[in-house]
């Protein structure tokens, strides 16, 4: 298809324009392409009739048809540029493709990006949130600054691209953040450490609620700035304070900012306004309160400098203040000559500079640093009185030579028993080894060699790359790269003829999440005395040992035995369709044909609204056809979020016990009220069988019933025998059928439930 008139040779913005389109000659009011090069403009209409609305069988994307769309701001698949404007786009799959790249001629370049290119997102714990990487290119009027150092963004950068939550990073900014500022200009007495904060607290610089988020917390003094209020720098000194005052943006959704001088509101509630604020007092200054007027002088330059809200002076990305001679933020007021170009900062302009960089604690690496370490031990000379102040908790936590006896305790930062030295505070059962209270706060690994990684003390749980052992104790992270290791494989040094086979442990057979095949699972391996409470989505019970986390999906958990049976299926009560699995809002949750609760994740026919638990599906497989009862009955497993429940024969609870329920007939029964007998001689073995109310045969993790050959949940009733050391061992529905005579079964032999 030949679409060389809406072709240009340089690269086109999208944004909105008044102009005149170059294809039609008439007058544009809305978005539109633009050529700021050659005044070139293009009706957004006019674009979109040179481009077909959808194409099939693309070469980068074969699986499904790619349909024409307009979005904003979006990563092509394929060049990794970040652009705006018609783009195609799979609605079954998260995949983009630029209109340039889609009729691209190059068959060849094609074939290696699909052989190589990966979109590539992180999920940032910080801001809680998937930041994807791509090349930065402006796509419309303004450039796009960094969130952390407030300059222009250029080359790989990060970014969130939703159009009213947008924040982006350079590459560099987003390896460098720091997890420890040693002396914050806001509060230079105490270390500042990026913690979760659940309480209602606000942030010191803007007041803003902290609660559910990632900030830079000093919990001694209940001290808390959000992570991007943290590069604020006190700048400015003036005679109507006595403290110095930083340049504050006041974003347009927040209220209450009035000026200590006129009371009037520093917001103007439309757009981001800004104002120079006192942190420690909690005072805001209009700039003319302050005499920061519309116009000055310095004895530097022979002209007025006039104050504008902002000044690019060219396309270097790199601007600086010609007092200071250091790198200012565009996007900042500046004082400038318009006759000259003379720059400069506000405070340089009027004389008042003060150097406030921060201190990210990288000179002494450690987390007590090597003063506070050497004044602790002059003021306690012998560890049997030894208290320390740790930056993560915020009481005194004493040291104890060893353990008490039958007492087992696992430190907080590497999730390992102690057994000797160790620093405790009792009343929150907080523990540290004493060798983890002065962890480096960077490290360099040979696993990662690219970037340092950096000390988090409060991430929650993660599984750690190297040995993907699912830990909620402190962590390393590099995360640009996404790779995380425990402290315990980050302090224990790798031989260099081992690091070969430490990659490969690393690279555990990734498995496709059943939900969204675009996602990716990670493996993990998850301690009985580790992780408490993580459940498997498809049975519901606790997961220990290995396992597998979609991060996409909601953070789902699986057992790596459910996995395998979280599939499309075809079931007998549905015949009509195959199920899918698939996971539902909370503000639609259909309810399971089976056991009539809501649903938050299961099997779904959308067309015939045909929804079932995984367990309930499972359940639904096998019916037992038993002479006490005339309809079929099926075994299940009382859900969490299931009502209590009564059994209709003996009227006790059934609480977490497994019973036998009628779909007809609505009734259920324990299983000895059904009764299933204990002790039972099948045809289909030569010894007799024992019920049982699970059987673990090896740690293959995957179980079979030896007479219908189908897999088994390990984690319900069956029966077993005794005799041949469990090597026989089969469905309750499948075994009763084949009875040539119950028999009751001899005291020594109950298996109890």
């Amino acid at each position: 298809m030949d679409i060389k008139p809406f072709l240009h040779e340089h690269h086109l913005l999208f944004d909105y324009y008044e102009a005149c389109c170059d294809k039609c000659n008439k007058q544009i009011h809305d978005w539109a392409y633009s050529c700021e090069r050659c005044k070139f403009w293009l009706h957004e209409s006019c674009a979109k009739q040179q481009l077909p609305p959808q194409i099939s069988a693309h070469p980068l994307h074969s699986e499904h048809n790619l349909t024409l769309f307009s979005l904003t701001d979006y990563v092509c698949a394929k060049c990794s540029n970040l652009s705006r404007g018609h783009v195609y786009c799979c609605k079954n799959c998260d995949f983009k493709l630029e209109y340039l790249c889609a009729f691209s001629p190059n068959a060849e370049n094609n074939k290696l990006i699909i052989d190589g290119h990966i979109s590539k997102k992180i999920h940032h714990f910080i801001f809680n949130q998937s930041l994807i990487l791509f090349n930065y290119r402006r796509v419309g009027k303004y450039d796009y600054c960094c969130s952390w150092c407030e300059k222009h963004l250029s080359g790989m950068s990060y970014g969130k691209l939703e159009f009213f939550n947008q924040v982006f990073f350079h590459d560099s900014c987003l390896i460098n953040m720091p997890s420890i500022i040693v002396k914050h200009p806001f509060h230079p007495s105490h270390p500042l450490q990026i913690q979760m904060v659940f309480s209602k607290y606000r942030c010191n610089a803007c007041n803003y609620s902290l609660k559910g988020i990632q900030a830079y917390c000093c919990k001694k003094c209940g001290f808390y700035l959000h992570v991007l209020c943290a590069r604020l720098q006190p700048s400015l000194k003036v005679e109507l304070h006595e403290h110095y005052l930083s340049y504050f943006q006041i974003k347009s959704r927040w209220r209450g900012f009035r000026c200590k001088i006129c009371n009037s509101n520093c917001s103007d509630g439309n757009k981001e306004s800004v104002c120079y604020r006192c942190v420690q007092c909690d005072f805001n200054y209009h700039f003319n309160c302050l005499g920061v007027l519309s116009s000055t002088r310095h004895k530097y330059h022979r002209h007025e400098l006039m104050l504008i809200d902002s000044f690019i002076e060219d396309d270097s990305k790199e601007y600086y203040c010609d007092i200071c001679e250091e790198e200012r933020k565009p996007k900042h007021h500046v004082y400038c000559c318009k006759k000259c170009k003379f720059v400069a900062h506000i405070e340089c302009a009027l004389n008042k500079v003060v150097d406030t960089k921060l201190d990210h604690g990288s000179a002494s690496g450690l987390l007590v640093s090597k003063e506070e370490t050497e004044q602790r031990n002059a003021e306690f000379p012998t560890h049997l009185s030894m208290q320390i102040k740790y930056i993560d908790h915020p009481h005194v936590l004493s040291y104890n030579e060893a353990t008490e006896q039958n007492k087992s305790l696992l430190c907080k930062a590497c999730c390992q028993e102690i057994f000797d030295q160790h620093y405790a505070c009792e009343d929150c059962e907080y523990y540290l080894h004493e060798t983890c209270t002065t962890l480096p706060y960077e490290v360099s690994h040979p696993l990662h060699r690219q970037h340092p990684l950096k000390l988090f003390t409060d991430i929650g749980a993660f599984p750690c790359s190297q040995c993907r052992d699912y830990s909620d104790g402190f962590s390393y992270i590099c995360y640009p790269c996404d790779f995380k290791l425990d402290v315990k494989c980050a302090a224990i040094p790798i031989a260099p003829n081992k690091e070969g086979r430490g990659q490969i442990e690393m690279e555990r057979l990734s498995k496709l999440c059943p939900f969204n095949h675009n996602h990716k699972l990670e493996f993990f391996n998850c301690r009985a005395n580790v992780i408490k409470d993580l459940k498997c989505y498809a049975c519901l019970l606790p997961i220990v040992g290995s396992a597998y986390r979609c991060r996409e999906c909601f953070y789902t958990y699986a057992h790596e035995s459910c996995l395998a049976l979280v599939r499309e299926m075809q079931h007998p009560f549905h015949p009509l369709h195959f199920l899918h699995p698939q996971i539902f809002l909370r503000m639609w949750s259909p309810f399971c044909f089976a056991c009539g609760n809501s649903i938050d994740m299961g099997y779904s026919c959308q067309k015939c609204d045909f929804h079932l638990h995984f367990n309930c599906a499972d359940s639904l497989k096998r019916a037992l056809k038993y002479k006490s009862h005339v309809h079929n009955l099926y075994y299940f497993r009382l859900r969490t979020e299931m009502h209590p429940r009564a059994c209709n024969k003996c009227e006790s609870s059934l609480d977490s016990q497994p019973f036998y329920h009628c779909l007809e007939c609505g009734i259920r029964l324990h299983i000895k009220c059904v009764p299933i007998p204990h002790l039972i001689k099948s045809k289909c073995h030569i010894h007799h069988l024992i019920l049982k109310d699970h059987f673990v045969e090896d740690d293959s993790r995957e179980y079979y019933c030896d007479i219908c050959e189908e897999e088994r949940n390990s984690n319900n009733h069956v029966y077993y025998c005794e005799e041949c050391y469990g090597q026989f061992v089969a469905h309750i529905e499948c075994v009763l059928p084949t009875v040539d005579k119950a028999e009751p079964a001899p005291e020594a032999s109950l298996i109890q439930n």
